[in-house]
Parts: C-alpha cells; sequence; structure tokens
C-alpha cells in the first residue's frame, strides 16, 4: 500500500469511528428517551424507541466490518452498505448476531452440519426481523387485525416493552465496545491492522482445511484473535 492510500484508509477509518461514536450516542439517547416515555405510561411509544435505538446499535457493527476491510484491503461497495444501514431488515438480520442460538442451531453444530446451523440461523434472522418491525408499526398505527382496527395500546403489552428494553440495554453494551474498537482501529492502524490481517489469512487458512464444519475452529479462532487484540493495546498503552 503506497503512502498516498495509507492516508486516504486512515481517513476513512477516523470518518467511520467519528460516525459510530455519533451512532452510539444517539442510541444511548433514544434510550433515555424511551425510559422517560415508559415512566409517563406512553408503553407504545417507548417501545418505538427501543427498537429505533436497537436498530442504531446495529449500524456500528456495519461501520466496524466497514473498517476491517479498509485496513486489509477488501473493495467495499459504499453504496451498498450505505443502503444496508438504511434498510430496517438489514439492521434487524445485523442484530440478530447478537441473539442467542436456537435449538435447532445449536444441535446442527453440536453434530458438524454447518449448513443447517446456517440455515437455522437465517430463520431465526427472518423470525427476529419480521417480529421486530411488526412490533414496531403496530407502536404507531392504528391496524386491521383479525377483522377489528387495532390502536397500539391494545396491541403492545408492558411485558413488550420490559423484553425489549432489556434487549436494548444488552445491545447498548455491545455496541459501546463496537465503537471503542473502531476507535482504536482509528487511533492504532498499524497494530491492530496487523493482527487483523493475520485473523483474516488464519481464517481463510482454516476454511479451506475444513471445508464441512469450520464453526468450532473458528470460534476458538475468534477468541484467540480477541485475546491477542488486548493484551497487544495493553502492551502499547503502558509502553507509551
Amino acid at each position: 500500500m503506497t503512502e498516498t492510500a495509507e492516508g486516504a484508509a486512515k481517513a476513512s477509518i477516523d470518518v467511520l469511528a467519528a460516525g459510530a461514536a455519533k451512532t452510539f450516542e444517539n442510541a444511548e439517547q433514544l434510550f433515555f428517551e424511551a425510559e422517560l416515555l415508559a415512566k409517563a405510561g406512553a408503553v407504545s411509544r417507548a417501545l418505538f424507541l427501543h427498537q429505533i435505538s436497537l436498530e442504531e446499535c446495529s449500524k456500528i457493527e456495519t461501520l466496524g466490518a466497514w473498517a476491517v476491510s479498509l485496513i486489509v484491503g477488501f473493495d467495499v461497495d459504499e453504496k451498498k452498505v450505505l443502503a444496508a444501514l438504511a434498510r430496517h431488515a438489514s439492521k434487524n438480520k445485523s442484530n440478530a448476531y447478537m441473539l442467542e442460538g436456537s435449538a435447532a442451531e445449536k444441535e446442527a453444530k453440536s453434530r458438524g452440519d454447518f449448513k443447517a446451523a446456517l440455515d437455522a440461523f437465517k430463520k431465526t434472522q427472518e423470525e427476529f426481523h419480521h417480529a421486530s418491525n411488526t412490533a414496531k408499526n403496530a407502536s404507531l398505527y392504528v391496524d386491521w387485525v383479525d377483522g377489528a382496527f387495532v390502536p397500539p395500546g391494545e396491541r403492545i403489552t408492558k411485558e413488550m416493552l420490559s423484553e425489549i428494553t432489556a434487549r436494548n440495554a444488552e445491545f447498548l453494551g455491545y455496541a459501546h465496545n463496537g465503537m471503542k474498537m473502531l476507535q482504536r482501529l482509528a487511533t492504532s492502524p498499524d497494530t491492530m491492522g496487523d493482527l487483523i490481517s493475520g485473523f483474516v489469512e488464519q481464517t481463510e487458512k482454516l476454511r479451506a482445511e475444513n471445508p464441512d464444519n469450520p464453526i468450532p475452529a473458528m470460534e476458538a479462532l475468534l477468541e484467540r484473535f480477541l485475546e491477542e487484540g488486548k493484551r497487544k493495546l495493553k502492551d502499547d498503552n503502558t509502553a507509551s
């Protein structure tokens, strides 16, 4: 990579890190505003803001993947990425990666059936998006349901609000970690770039060696990658 290209990549990662920080701030504000509405008894509107906050959280993961792609030299179609950031389905399906795997997915993984595990996960993605989008729309509009017009107050329950509030609190934690990692990429591109490049190379090798069931080994590799990343960042901070 030339010096000019490196500078361009660094500038882009800076922009993505700044965008992640703004996105997290907005997601957090939406959470607190939802809590205010909930305390005022506006259950359905509170659920709506929590759902929007969750969608903002998912964007940080996408920005992180974008930054990593820049560091390792992958081509990025910015128009497609930006379009995905605007689609509700894309954001909900991205958040589905943070959910606990279904029983069918876990069972498929345990027997080494990668295709079945992926199919089970895709089903979870679709179901999660459908449930999330349906609840979001129901929190705002009067809809025709089972032969009658039903307002938000009759469709959104306190239990539904409690569930999404807990999920949003959890996902805000994930988003905060993603934002901090992106900021580290921006401030230590060489250290993190070498680490990520090595991780990508090992992942490609792993897929080639074990195409039928790469999941267990990839999960172990990811754990080692995260631990190595934390160690290197700690060493860099100590040295400085």
